[in-house]
């Protein structure tokens, strides 16, 4: 992996997908107490998808947080889920409240619920073909719902 690049801009990143390691996000993108915040909540999201058995086997990190924005308001990002994942995460989870977050998840409905708990805004994709879908509505813009 090389490192995240240098803004183009000195706000954007180049264009683009840029490989990197979660630690290198924060790294390089947590540098005031507002980003603290955002990423610490998505940590915590990703820790408790981690805790479900939902890791992530992909993830785009994109929005106002990787960029130059000194105060964004959250960390958005696509993780590529396969249902197989999902399917085996809910069959082997025993605790009513830990399925039930699974389902949660998993429903795209459920998309402002879990900023709301959250405070990060995420879109959960089956496959390969998903991931490539998100990675274009960030670069391109667009309605995420249309």
């Amino acid at each position: 992996m090389s490192p995240i690049p240098d803004f183009i801009d000195n706000y954007h990143l180049p264009a683009g997908e840029h490989e990197c390691t979660l630690d290198e996000i924060e790294q390089r993108f947590v540098n005031n107490a507002q980003r603290q915040k955002v990423w610490v909540d998505f940590k915590r999201l990703y820790d408790r998808f981690s805790s479900l058995g939902l890791t992530p086997k992909s993830l785009i990190v994109d929005g106002s947080f990787v960029t130059k924005r000194e105060l964004p308001g959250d960390v958005d990002f696509g993780a590529l889920i396969p249902p197989s994942v999902v399917k085996k995460a809910f069959d082997d989870m025993n605790d009513s409240h830990d399925k039930a977050a699974i389902k949660m998840f998993s429903d795209p409905s459920c998309q402002n619920l879990i900023r709301d708990l959250f405070g990060a805004h995420m879109l959960v994709v089956p496959n390969e073909f998903g991931l490539r879908q998100i990675s274009k509505l960030f670069r391109t813009g667009g309605d995420q719902f249309g």
